[in-house]
């Protein structure tokens, strides 16, 4: 695969760790951006393929994907994406599609949909549980 820019690849984990929560019914994550930046540093550096996107990485790989999670309600060629970067959803054209398609899609050679279904379990870990909402507890 071509090596993609920062954007790309930031756009790439937006959307992959969308689908992994969306995965696990997941419809909002609360607490903000310190929360959400702590937790995914921690799933980031436990995660197996993270050395598949060099342009993600240190102290600010959790603020990337905090911008990148506001940037996602605008963007195209994706399937999911994350509202008030707090609320995973499948984008227009994609909710007839099974989240598990919609990961089968996005998978490649830097992750499978197993490891995106894995990169999300590693956030939701990370997060307070009373932050988590899914479908049974909104």
């Amino acid at each position: 695969m071509t090596m993609q820019t920062k954007d790309q690849q930031v756009k790439h984990v937006v959307e992959g760790l969308a689908l992994g929560v969306l995965s696990r019914g997941v419809v909002r994550v609360a607490g903000g951006k310190i929360d959400m930046e702590l937790a995914f540093n921690r799933a980031w550096r436990s995660w197996a393929p993270y050395g598949s996107f060099p342009a993600i990485g240190g102290i600010s790989a959790g603020n990337q994907i905090w911008l990148g999670m506001g940037k996602s309600e605008r963007r195209t060629g994706v399937r999911a994406g994350w509202a008030n970067h707090s609320e995973p959803y499948l984008l227009n054209g994609f909710e007839q599609w099974s989240t598990g398609e919609c990961l089968e899609f996005l998978a490649d050679d830097r992750a499978s949909a197993e490891d995106w279904v894995t990169l999300g379990d590693l956030l939701l870990d990370g997060l307070k549980p009373g932050h988590v909402h899914t479908h049974g507890n909104r």
